[in-house]
């Protein structure tokens, strides 16, 4: 059993490949991403709060690079948008590994405070 759950979290992996997946972020989530090797970054968002809210702006890190991009896209709860592209990043070779730190800052009507921000890790292996 041990040995089973250290297989799933990835730590007895001798083929070195990495599986894609995420961590942190909280209302709004990555429900899929790409980074492709020309330093290209989609990523799409699902909308987990229970009100329609406007993304304003992401950043994403990559530890040698910084990208904002501004945004006025509603979208309502439960919905999963369509991918967003940010370019510009880290070239890196077909195959290898990323990790990217991303916030996503967005408004929620509801409340008086703007903007709200989710944020954290997302990796997987460059295409």
């Amino acid at each position: 059993i041990v040995l089973a759950v250290i297989w799933e979290w990835g730590l007895f992996n001798p083929t070195g490949t990495v599986r894609p997946g995420y961590s942190g972020f909280w209302g709004i989530i990555p429900y899929d991403s790409r980074y492709t090797s020309n330093g290209n970054f989609n990523v799409v968002l699902q909308n987990n709060i229970d009100a329609t809210i406007t993304l304003t702006q992401i950043n994403i890190s990559t530890g040698n690079n910084l990208i904002s991009t501004n945004y006025n896209l509603n979208i309502t709860p439960g919905n999963i948008t369509t991918t967003l592209s940010i370019g510009n990043l880290d070239k890196l070779s077909s195959g290898s590994n990323y990790e990217v730190f991303l916030t996503i800052a967005y408004n929620d009507s509801r409340v008086n405070i703007s903007p709200l921000l989710s944020s954290g890790r997302i990796w997987g292996v460059v295409e």
